[in-house]
């Protein structure tokens, strides 16, 4: 039971989120007029978009695994993707499909454990790169479409001090771990540091392949953005008007804070930031925002299920036979 204390809080803290803000019998029967008037086809370009944010997370991995020295065929980690994402839906956040995904390489390589969960590990950081510029472009260029409302400027600082906090530890994390000190006072705790210290082999892996690297990140910024389309597209789907822009706008200020492990996949966190983002910036009804988050996360979460139809192909029958028992050092 301890051991899921934190899922238990997140869900509590997620569904007082939901119940606080469907409390209000206005705001449910705003969101109840925009639901009925949708228009279906935004919802099947979104989730269109939501496909294509996948698939480049796919190919993005695929490119980490050459990397690595683990090679998988590109369908093959699709599928191993597809199941992954299938199986994140009944675990608490991202981090149950990276589990899955690890647990189909380590099929292949079995002797490769370390160097296989570090190609995960890679993947998260490429991703994070992409939304470090997008973040920082926001906060250079678009700084001042959140002057104009006081809880969006608080939003803007919190993302900020988050996404920062984030970027130095991981950039002390990736120094220490290429230059290490005779004594190594910077970490207590002996267990984490040993931790630290075998994760981190990940970066002078990552530095020795620049090619392949460079594609890696260029691969997350078109992922980043057909997720970004996502949300834009449920949001057009509830009539909201807005633009492409406005939405490019908002969401690494989103996607930023729901990283915080504070509710299970940011439901609840993520419709308070919509209502406060768009309804303080862009005078978008409560009910409306707040419907456009749980249609964008309902279209991710339609892709996941699409994704246990990859299970059958993951099976270690049907494993590629040169790769299936072949060790690896690491």
């Amino acid at each position: 039971m301890r051991k899921h204390w934190l899922t238990i809080l997140q869900g509590i803290l997620s569904l007082l989120l939901i119940c606080h803000l469907l409390g209000s019998q206005s705001l449910r029967t705003e969101a109840l007029k925009v639901l009925l008037n949708a228009e279906p086809h935004w919802l099947l370009l979104g989730f269109t978009t939501a496909i294509l944010t996948e698939s480049l997370c796919a190919v993005r991995w695929w490119l980490i695994l050459k990397i690595f020295g683990t090679p998988v065929s590109l369908p093959r980690v699709f599928a191993f993707c597809g199941a992954g994402l299938f199986f994140s839906l009944g675990l608490p956040g991202a981090a149950g499909g990276d589990v899955f995904r690890i647990l189909y390489v380590i099929r292949l390589y079995p002797r490769s454990k370390l160097r296989v969960s570090l190609t995960v590990l890679a993947d998260r950081l490429c991703g994070l790169v992409a939304l470090v510029v997008a973040f920082g472009f926001v906060a250079t260029f678009r700084h001042h479409v959140f002057e104009g409302d006081p809880h969006a400027g608080m939003i803007l600082k919190a993302a900020g001090m988050t996404l920062g906090s984030v970027v130095i530890l991981v950039s002390l994390w990736a120094i220490f771990s290429t230059w290490r000190p005779a004594k190594k006072i910077w970490l207590p705790l002996e267990p984490i540091r040993k931790l630290g210290d075998r994760a981190g082999l990940v970066f002078p892996k990552l530095a020795r392949n620049p090619k392949f690297l460079g594609a890696a990140i260029l691969v997350s910024f078109p992922s980043l953005a057909c997720h970004f389309t996502t949300y834009f597209c449920s949001m057009r789907a509830f009539n909201i008007s807005i633009r492409i822009s406005e939405v490019f706008t908002v969401m690494p200020m989103v996607d930023t804070l729901i990283l915080l492990p504070v509710t299970l996949f940011g439901i609840g966190l993520r419709e308070t930031l919509f209502e406060e983002l768009l309804g303080g910036l862009f005078s978008v009804p409560l009910g409306a925002a707040t419907l456009a988050s749980l249609g964008g996360f309902g279209l991710q979460a339609a892709v996941a299920i699409l994704g246990g139809l990859m299970i059958p192909f993951t099976t270690p029958d049907r494993l590629n036979s040169s790769f299936n028992r072949e060790a690896l050092p690491f």
